[in-house]
This record gives C-alpha cells, structure tokens and sequence, in this order.
C-alpha cells in the first residue's frame, strides 16, 4: 500500500487474452542496421508526454506531479504533456490492452510486481535496457525490487517503492478493554486471542478482519498460506505445477473458518474489499486489521494519534516458525506503442529526480503539505534506493527535520517485520488469488464447506486454465 500500500494497496487486477501485439510498431532491435544511433539535440525535438495524473481528491500528489512538470519543462522545453486518469488498478491488464489498441494509453503506467510475467509475455511493457544502460545511477536501484521486472537480462520496468504486508493493530481500542498487547513475535493464536478479547459485536467492533471478496481476498489468504509451509506453484525442468492442493493449505483454510465460524471475530457483515475493511478500522470499528497501508488509515484518513496504532509483522503459525509475508513493489511501466524517442523521453521523466536533490526538495514539499494539512508523512518501508545507502541518509535526515510529522518505524518492527519476505506465486499470481477468493466465499457463507475439496477442484482449474498454457 497499500503499504498502500497496499496500502490502499489494495486492488482488483485481472489478466487478459489478446491477439493485439502492442509492440508491433516498435523501431527495430538495436544492432539491426536501421537501428544506427543518431545523435540528436533532445531539446529540439517536440515530444508529447501523455502522463498519469492523480485524481482529484489526492491534492497533495497533483501538486507534486504539477511541480514536477514545471521543473522538467525548465530541462526540456520542447515537451509538452498530456495528462491521463486511467490507472491500472482500474481493469489491468484487461483494460490496458483496449487502450493500447485505441492508442489511448498514457506514455508510462504504473504496475505492480505481480503483473512483470503478464506484461512482459503480451508485449505490454517496452525493452528499457538501452535507456538504463546510459543512466549514471542503474546500479545503485534497490535489487530486490530491480530484479522482479528484469527477465532474460533485459529491464522492463522502473521501480518506485515496495511493502511487506503487515498488520494494524487499534492500541486505544486494547487499552479502552484493558487488553494487553500482543508480542512483536507473535503466533496465530496469539493473534486469534487478542481478536477475541477486543471483539465486541454489540458495539459494531469486529477483533479481525480480512478481505472477503475481490482478488484481496486471495492476496490476503496467500500470507498464510505460505506460513503454514505451502508455496502454491513448483517448477522444475521448465513446467509450472500447481502445489496448493495440500495439508498445508487445508491448515491455512481451517484457520479461515476458524476466524468466521468458532472464534467469530469477523466483521457482521465479512463480505468486505480492502477500502471496506479500511473505513472500519479508522472508525475505531476493527481491532486488528491485515492491510498493508494501515497507518495511512487509522492516522491520515481516520485522524487517530500515532500513539493508538501499531504496525505488526504476520504473525507465524507457531512459534519458531518464519513468519512469511508477500513482499511487492510499484513500479513504472513504459508503453510500448509509442515511438522510441518518446520511451526514452518517457524514462527521463520517471527518472528526473531519482537519486538526486530535486527528489529529496520534492519529497520535502510532500511532507510540508501533510504538514500543513495536519497529517502526518509516512514513508514507504522500502524504497528503489537502499535505505543505508548515500542518498537514502539524505532522505533520513530530511526527514528528522520534521519530528512529529514524518513517521518514525519501531526499530523492533524494522527488525522484524521483512525477515521473512517472500514473492507473491511467480505465475498468473492474480488469477490464483481469484481461484482462492472463490473458496474463501464458500467457507465464510457455509460452516460445512468441504474446503478440502475446494482446494482440489480449484488447483485442478488453475492447472488446466493457466500453467498448462505457459510455453
């Protein structure tokens, strides 16, 4: 979210099937003899950039992108910009390719880790490589976010920022019910006990919560998943098999019904997206929340003091056990359709104040703004910089220019909360998570679900459907 990210992070994508090749009309390969460089003054050359622009209720990122503009302008005045209000959290992959075919896709789009196979293999992402080559910083990016879009040694996508998922915990809502708060290490039952003493029906207070509907719901199952030791897909000698018809999975499901069933914990009303779940907890109505984006919530948008609300690491199924969590990242995406000096103009624009001042003035202007608003500032946990690095001690100590307004992580969580990061299914990870939320209806509207037999038709469809097809 989302941290947003998942925060808000936290989106229905879809992938698609088409016979649209959009890089069709891509200059040719490098080293093909049309493909001869020819130096050009990149000032002179009029180029339209047709950019996402944030919509209208996100003031403090409009002014942001307007800011940005101007100063690239300064730079390059030969550019003119459009702006576009699609996002790929609106319809994914789907709704990318309509757009791609009306030629109605902004220049760049931003995408998530998930989607590097489905982009990449339909010809929805341009070769960045050559662009990447010439930039001074490429070997100073945050690998683990790098790699996810760098297949076959060559680079699709520039990363932003990354999160692994956690959990909300309402602290004013334990101490009102004088509940102790759970350890930074704790385990499922932990988790499911504290849910227990806060929950509190009467008053409309729910102890947990998880999404229910949407590919959230599958998202979300999927952290436990790998908790109780199960992987969802294996690969050997190049085929893709479908694992998650196992006892692991059948343990990770038992625990679902648990939460809905025995212990009860969930919302009255279960049949909840992320933004559902979200207005629940910063109305003081959710004691423990799986949500990436939580403090965002519960501080910007529900007002709570920083001191009401924790973040957690995933608990683990038993003590000692890893306490695995998804990890992604958001990343930037270049159109292939456009013509190439547009990509590579497109990728000085992601670019512009990576790695230098601008970007830590403009962050700085970011964190003036919440202040100004009475908000508070919460960075990414994870950033296309190392956090350690130079330039990430810059960022820091611009930060600690604003105490009380930029949010300072418990280092205990820090320490914690990414130990056990784990990728999200290599494979068609969206339309896993769809199979799982499937289920997950099933076992939350009837006590007797055979779970069991769910995780088998649904693993014998996703086979069939999907990594039979990989070639």
């Amino acid at each position: 979210m989302a941290l947003a990210a998942c925060l808000s992070l936290i989106l229905v994508l879809t992938g698609c099937s088409t016979e649209e090749t959009p890089g069709a009309n891509q200059s040719p390969e490098p080293g093909t003899a049309s493909d001869k460089p020819v130096e050009t003054d990149k000032t002179q050359q009029k180029i339209t950039l047709t950019i996402p622009y944030p919509k209208p209720d996100k003031e403090a990122e409009r002014k942001a992108a307007d800011d940005k503009m101007k100063r690239f302008k300064e730079k390059y005045p030969n550019v003119e910009f459009k702006t576009s209000d699609w996002l790929y959290s609106e319809g994914g992959a789907a709704t990318l390719a309509v757009k791609m075919a009306a030629n109605e896709a902004p220049s760049y789009y931003n995408t998530y880790a998930t989607e590097a196979k489905v982009l990449t293999e339909k010809g929805y992402a341009a070769d960045i490589t050559e662009f990447m080559n010439k930039y001074e910083y490429a070997d100073q990016f945050n690998r683990s976010l790098f790699d996810i879009f760098k297949i076959d040694d060559k680079v699709y996508a520039v990363p932003t920022d990354g999160y692994v998922m956690s959990i909300g915990v309402n602290a004013k809502l334990f101490k009102e019910k004088n509940v102790p708060l759970p350890p930074l290490d704790w385990t499922w039952n932990e988790l499911l006990e504290a849910a227990k003493k806060v929950n509190d029906p009467a008053k409309g207070i729910a102890g947990f919560a998880v999404a229910a509907k949407t590919n959230a719901a599958g998202w979300n199952f999927t952290n436990f998943l790998y908790q109780s030791g199960e992987f969802v897909e294996a690969v050997q000698d190049g085929k893709a098999t479908a694992t998650f018809n196992s006892e692991a999975a059948a343990t990770a499901m038992k625990f679902y019904r648990n939460l809905r069933w025995d212990a009860n914990v969930l919302p009255g009303d279960w049949n909840l997206a992320n933004p559902d779940l979200s207005a629940l907890y910063k109305q003081g109505r959710l004691g423990i929340i799986l949500h990436a984006g939580s403090l965002n919530t519960a501080i910007n948008d529900g007002g709570m003091s920083p001191d009401d609300v924790r973040i957690y690491p995933l608990p683990s199924i038993e003590k000692g056990k890893p306490n695995y969590a998804i990890t992604g990242g958001n990343y930037f995406v270049i159109n292939p359709k456009i013509s190439k000096e547009e990509q590579e103009m497109a990728f000085n624009y992601i670019v512009f104040d990576f790695f230098q001042d601008s970007g830590i003035a403009a962050e700085e202007k970011t964190v003036q703004e919440r202040q100004a608003n009475n908000q508070m500032h919460i960075p990414s946990s994870i950033m296309y910089y190392e956090q350690n690095s130079e330039y990430g001690q810059k960022v820091q100590a611009m930060y600690d220019k604003y105490p009380g307004v930029v949010y300072k992580y418990d280092p205990a969580f820090l320490s914690s909360f990414s130990t056990n990061a784990m990728p999200e299914p290599p494979f068609y990870a969206q339309d896993f998570y769809a199979e799982m939320t499937n289920i997950i209806q099933e076992v939350f509207t009837d006590k007797n679900a055979d779970y069991r037999k769910l995780l088998a038709d649904a693993q014998q469809k996703f086979q069939a459907d999907f990594l039979d097809k990989i070639e």
